[in-house]
């Protein structure tokens, strides 16, 4: 059926990415790969977006599988040490792609799919903080997915212009990153406990908000 063909021209535009990057190129030279006409590529109504998209959810796909793999490793590590190895899993998908990347990030940062763009960093955020063990549902769960958004998007761009042997640099940015938002994290939660106490009636400003309030 129709979403065999699509899913096979996808897999096989995936091939020519490194060279062409996520553009209609790479699908026409797949299309031709596969022996279809080039009336093939209208399977792919959203056209290079619709490229991105199966690319961001087989990466995502692939860093579930091997946090699901290392489960065992990651259960003995800190919080912040299993964020840091989801990040890392999910930049390494990206380091053969990094210099057709920018192109593509430019692409989803277009009106017409921001809302997808967007709807892709949460989908991959929540399952960053579910492999770390994090199962908060508070105020706290806002902030966390917006901080660790934060991080993994700069560690994105930061890894495309580096050039550093075996994306080295790239690995320390996210250590560097991560450290620094823990550390805002931790103000943050102070703050909206602080913020939830005055709406709770507790008046904040007494002693009611208690010590962990200071920021």
């Amino acid at each position: 059926g129709g979403g065999d063909v699509r899913d096979e021209l996808l897999r096989a535009s995936m091939r020519h990415v490194g060279k062409l990057g996520f553009t209609m190129q790479a699908v026409h030279a797949a299309g031709t790969d596969l022996g279809y006409s080039k009336a093939v590529a209208n399977v792919l109504p959203g056209k290079e977006v619709d490229l991105i998209e199966y690319f961001l959810e087989d990466c995502r796909a692939k860093m579930n599988e091997e946090l699901e793999e290392r489960k065992e490793e990651l259960g003995g590590m800190k919080i912040r040490e299993k964020i840091a190895t989801a990040v890392r899993i999910r930049l390494k998908l990206v380091a053969p792609y990094a210099n057709v990347w920018p192109r593509a990030i430019y692409t989803m940062s277009q009106p017409p799919n921001v809302t997808s763009s967007l709807y892709n960093l949460h989908l991959l955020m929540d399952d960053m903080w579910y492999a770390a063990g994090d199962k908060s549902t508070d105020l706290n769960w806002y902030s966390k997915r917006m901080l660790l958004a934060g991080v993994y998007t700069s560690s994105e761009l930061f890894l495309v212009q580096d050039s550093s042997q075996e994306f080295e640099e790239t690995w320390h940015f996210v250590d560097r990153q991560i450290s620094r938002v823990l550390k805002l994290g931790k103000a943050g939660s102070d703050i909206l406990s602080f913020f939830k106490t005055i709406a709770e009636g507790g008046g904040g400003l007494g002693g009611s908000a208690g010590p962990g309030t200071r920021v």
